[in-house]
């Protein structure tokens, strides 16, 4: 994953797209052409960092918004949504008391059970307690800074159900805190430091203004040291007196880009250490606490994936989380540990798409964007990266809390201080114990880590003797109507049909994702860039049928009386390819058209999706773009009936008689939808809306129950309502791994 630098993060090149061609644009078959001053990227930014705009005038007269990675803390602290930022999904924080780890993410309070380092377990996900950034403890409660709620004081008596006794209001976003004897030093941005007293009644004792803001503070014998974006700042907790600051040269680039921001803090008696992005950890000679003065740095300077968003230490090391890097320990007592300020080399810039012809004219009428494999970016890699943005050194673990951002997940990694390579020996991650779902009357078809085929048990799944193993790694699954089930897997392609003679079809497609694969008889369809691959599972081969047109990204495929329609999500309407190999275009879905789909800003904002699947009626097809998404409703005879979704990223629909449902996810807040659609008639309608805590990450309708695959817990069952869904029961897997 550290492979996966800032060049590689978006579907379109975020400066690139934007940038130094000249005269009238071309086309490129599957990307959209360049519509206008873009909004801002849709592809996450690096750890530790967000996205900003600059209007920057090429070389060649154009004006344009050229997006750079800034500080995820120290830049746009004006902006309304600043503090939305922080809901990435990326763990952010812990504290331990006891045998627990309380972790955050800025959305919800994770306690994990850690008395066994290697096997971290979690034993409740909570939210009610603000929007926890940082934490800390003091005599057995947990304090946590919640953001816009200030700081909240939670009991823990009862370890696994923490209970919020105290809230301690501040005028500014509470966005560390740091425990001194006593008192809680909330660090509160722009509002400086808030003091709070803990003893007894806890209570706000004085509020120290500083000239700057205040992102982190530290305090050491009477002198509270903030970290303040663009300085650090040394305060006399007695008096609020601020008393010096200091900070590296130049920190602010000529684009008024903040190059090296004051994010945390930690001070010890060999120094005061400054986590600064890629300035690494900053030191400062504070002995003089008047006169604080910068020895110089420890940074990695030609890493362009290291960025420092966390400083902590224990006995003789300190352990700077370096992002994408991963964890830098250094000597805090070696003389020559920092002595140097050193400037990090710059990130290199992505291709413009600009061309020397010859004639020394560097404009061209190349279109301004870059492809490079949507694969890449449409859904989350599965491999486990190692990206803090914080440590906790306890005794003989250090907890190291993040993964990135960009691929959607949240984890604590447990290693050892001591060993020079930081050598892990545990991990707790966000679940991802499935990954899709298919059914077939009270058979269920589960794919991922604990995967399998299950016939359902009342309000539970019992594992049939014969589950696949290749479940655990299978993109994608269906069942024939003679009962047999079919994988598909990404790696490589191919795929599998068991339960009776077991064939296997290698190098299918290019493009077994979810929804790209599905059933019709005895054959498998499976989507591909030309159109579609029918592969005879009974006879063993497999042939192309084609669209007449390029598929991007991986399209949805469904089978209807001897048809098969093919829809990529970049498209605006689907192609009916019939049992000759004719190809239609449907009529266009309505949910955005050509020039929303020819938009670099919808794009941007959010890669499409599109699924499709079978209804009494017609077919009905999902769409995705930007921030919108629906329905359109295929009735035959080019009729078809839009039909307006909440927004969302959709990963799953199906349908059962007159009723479809839809699924959705939102990454930062860990919540998912379920949609109920009302198709009676052939004209779809919202009846119900159910969201839940969780990831969802597929569904399987049947007259039997809905079955929506939880990467959270495994299978949840709902059974059709008048007025929508009602859940049967929540069917946890995790004990269901062969």
């Amino acid at each position: 994953m550290h492979s996966r630098t800032f060049a590689s993060l978006l579907c379109l090149s975020a400066i690139a797209a934007l940038a130094v061609a000249c005269g009238d644009f071309g086309s490129v078959d599957g990307a959209p052409p360049n519509g206008g001053p873009p909004g801002g990227p849709g592809g996450p930014p690096t750890t530790g960092g967000k996205w900003e705009g600059h209007e920057n005038t090429d070389s060649c007269g154009r004006t344009s918004i050229e997006y750079r990675i800034v500080d995820e803390v120290c830049a746009g602290t004006d902006a309304e949504d600043y503090l939305e930022h922080f809901r990435a999904p990326i763990m952010r924080d812990g504290a331990r008391i006891g045998g627990r780890l309380y972790a955050v993410d800025a959305t919800h309070l994770w306690v994990l059970d850690v008395a066994t380092p290697s096997t971290p377990e979690r034993k409740a996900l909570l939210t009610g307690f603000g929007q926890p950034l940082a934490v800390a403890a003091h005599d057995g409660r947990l304090l946590v800074a919640a953001g816009a709620e200030g700081l909240v004081i939670a009991d823990v008596s009862s370890p696994d159900a923490p209970v919020r006794i105290e809230t301690i209001a501040t005028d500014r976003p509470a966005l560390d805190v740091f425990v001194d004897g006593d008192r809680a030093y909330v660090a509160t941005g722009a509002g400086g430091l808030v003091v709070v007293e803990l003893e007894g009644r806890p209570s706000v004792i004085g509020e120290i203004p500083i000239d700057g803001f205040a992102a982190a503070v530290a305090v050491k014998d009477g002198i509270a040291y903030v970290a303040a974006c663009d300085a650090l700042l040394t305060v006399d907790t007695a008096s609020g007196e601020v008393l010096g600051e200091t900070w590296v040269d130049d920190a602010v680039d000529a684009d008024g880009v903040l190059l090296a921001p004051a994010k945390d803090v930690f001070a010890s008696d060999a120094g005061v250490f400054v986590a600064a992005g890629r300035y690494g950890a900053v030191r400062i000679d504070a002995s003089d606490p008047r006169a604080p003065s910068v020895v110089g740095n420890c940074t990695l300077q030609s890493e362009v994936g290291f960025y420092a968003s966390g400083v902590r230490a224990q006995g003789d090391r300190l352990f700077i989380a370096g992002g994408e890097w991963g964890i830098l320990p250094i000597d805090l007592y070696d003389p020559a540990t920092c002595t140097a300020l050193v400037i990090p080399d710059p990130i290199p810039a992505p291709p413009t798409g600009a061309v020397d012809d010859g004639t020394g004219d560097a404009c061209t009428t190349e279109p301004p964007w870059e492809l490079v494999q949507w694969q890449d970016v449409w859904l989350p890699p599965v491999q486990a990266g190692q990206d803090p943005l914080q440590t906790l050194p306890d005794g003989d673990v250090l907890y190291a809390f993040g993964d990135a951002t960009r691929i959607g997940m949240r984890a604590v990694d447990v290693r050892l201080p001591e060993a020079e390579d930081l050598e892990k020996v545990g991990r707790y991650e966000e679940p991802r114990l499935t990954t899709a779902v298919a059914a077939s009357g009270e058979r269920v078809l589960v794919l991922g880590r604990h995967g399998g085929v299950f016939s359902r048990d009342g309000a539970s799944l019992a594992r049939e003797a014969d589950s696949p193993i290749d479940a655990r790694d299978a993109q994608t699954g269906a069942f024939l109507d003679d009962g047999r089930w079919v994988l598909g897997l990404a790696e490589p392609a191919r795929v599998v049909a068991e339960g009776g003679r077991v064939v296997m079809l290698g190098g299918v497609s290019e493009m077994i994702w979810p929804g790209t694969m599905a059933a019709v008889g005895p054959t498998v369809v499976v989507s591909d860039h030309l159109g579609a691959v029918i592969a005879d599972l009974d006879e063993g081969f497999a042939f192309t049928i084609t669209s007449g047109r390029t598929a991007q990204l991986p399209a949805a495929v469904v089978g209807w009386n001897d048809h098969v329609i093919v829809a990529a999500p970049e498209w605006t309407d689907a192609v009916d390819i019939d049992s000759i190999g004719d190809a239609t275009p449907l009529a266009a879905h309505e949910i955005f058209g050509a020039q929303d789909a020819a938009s670099v800003n919808e794009w941007r904002a959010g890669l499409p999706r599109r699924m499709l699947t079978r209804t009494a009626a017609g077919v009905l097809e999902l769409a995705t773009l930007g921030r919108r998404a629906g329905v359109a409703h295929h009735l035959g005879g080019g009729a078809v009936i839009p039909l307006e979704l909440p927004p969302g990223e959709y990963v799953g629909l199906s349908a059962s008689s007159d009723r479809a449902y839809a699924v959705s996810v939102d990454r930062g807040t860990y919540r998912s939808q379920l949609v109920t659609i009302d198709i009676a008639g052939g004209a779809p309608r919202v009846v119900a809306v159910e969201a839940w805590t969780g990831m969802a990450a597929g569904i399987a309708a049947t007259a039997d129950g809905i079955f929506v695959a939880d990467r959270d817990v495994g299978v949840r069952i709902y059974d059709a309502t008048a007025d929508g869904v009602g859940l049967a029961a929540v069917v946890a897997l995790s004990g269901a791994d062969q």
